[in-house]
């Protein structure tokens, strides 16, 4: 995402010289657990800014922003597509998983959460539960 809004700041005019290399760079830094791309994009515009280039500065907060709203309104819809559950539960599941085991329950809540749910359409579908509730 970073590199489409870095290659347009250049496209206007910004002088971002290396926009792919810098798109490299944050997604490594994103990927690294805690830091995220706000650990770079920030202070480059802050440090943008402070050196006289105020339009760079400001057209990096805007598009740390403008991604930062996108991730969180997709992210939680792509994950839930691709493990085929709801995205209210795989918020729930996530923020439950990190309340528990903390970072790794991230990861581990929503998959605890699959497999539950598989076990109880399981049971549902073979009538183990029609049975008990009878």
């Amino acid at each position: 995402m970073f590199l489409f809004g870095l290659y347009f700041l250049k496209v206007i005019g910004m002088p971002i010289e290396f926009p792919l290399l810098a798109a490299l760079g944050i997604g490594f830094v994103d990927a690294l657990p805690i830091l995220g791309s706000g650990t770079v994009i920030v202070p480059w515009a802050v440090i943008s800014g402070l050196n006289g280039d105020i339009k760079l500065g400001i057209a990096l907060i805007i598009l740390y922003v403008i991604i930062l709203i996108a991730r969180q309104l997709l992210e939680p819809k792509i994950v839930s597509n691709k493990i085929g559950i709801h995205p209210i539960f795989t918020l729930i599941s996530m923020y439950t998983g990190f309340k528990f085991i903390g970072i790794i329950g991230l990861l581990v809540g929503p998959i605890i959460f699959i497999v539950l749910k598989n076990i109880f359409e399981n049971m549902i579908d073979d009538g183990i539960i029609k049975s008990i509730l009878k």
